[in-house]
């Protein structure tokens, strides 16, 4: 699954990056795993980035993860687990769940200064299964040069 990413340098020190999932249909986020919504996205030459979460959804509470990464791009593969984020696993997860009720949404903001990679991942917080729009979800992402 690949992302969708509109970059912007508005000055010759400053520039902005939107993310936003590329796939055409929704994701089938499900109680029983994880699901990928924002894959990789290398943050190096960002300093903060911003998770807004829209669900429109009348049923269902899925809750998001935010995973970071410093390890290179071929230590921790293209993709991050979507099994669970394994101990094991050179992903960590930044900041508290994130649950985003039937019809609301959320924004956190993080810093990135330091961090390499990030991803957001999200898992049904019940036994249900929804189909998760794609562009509900995004990433921006604000940075110096």
């Amino acid at each position: 699954m690949a992302n969708s990413i509109t970059t912007k340098k508005h000055s010759a020190s400053f520039k902005t990056a939107l993310v936003t999932n590329a796939n055409t249909v929704g994701i089938l986020v499900t109680g029983s795993a994880n699901t990928i919504v924002i894959d990789t996205v290398n943050c190096e030459t960002y300093d903060r980035a911003t998770i807004q979460i829209r669900n429109a959804s009348d049923s269902g509470t899925p809750v998001f993860k935010v995973f970071g990464t410093l390890y290179n791009s071929e230590d921790i593969g293209e993709t991050p687990l979507t099994t669970g984020m394994a101990a094991d696993s050179r992903w960590v997860q930044i900041g508290d769940d994130i649950s985003v009720g039937a019809s609301s949404g959320a924004m956190k903001s993080i810093s990135t200064t330091g961090l390499r990679f990030l991803c957001v991942i999200a898992k049904d917080s019940g036994s249900n299964a929804q189909t998760f729009p794609v562009g509900d979800c995004k990433v921006f992402l604000q940075g110096t040069i």
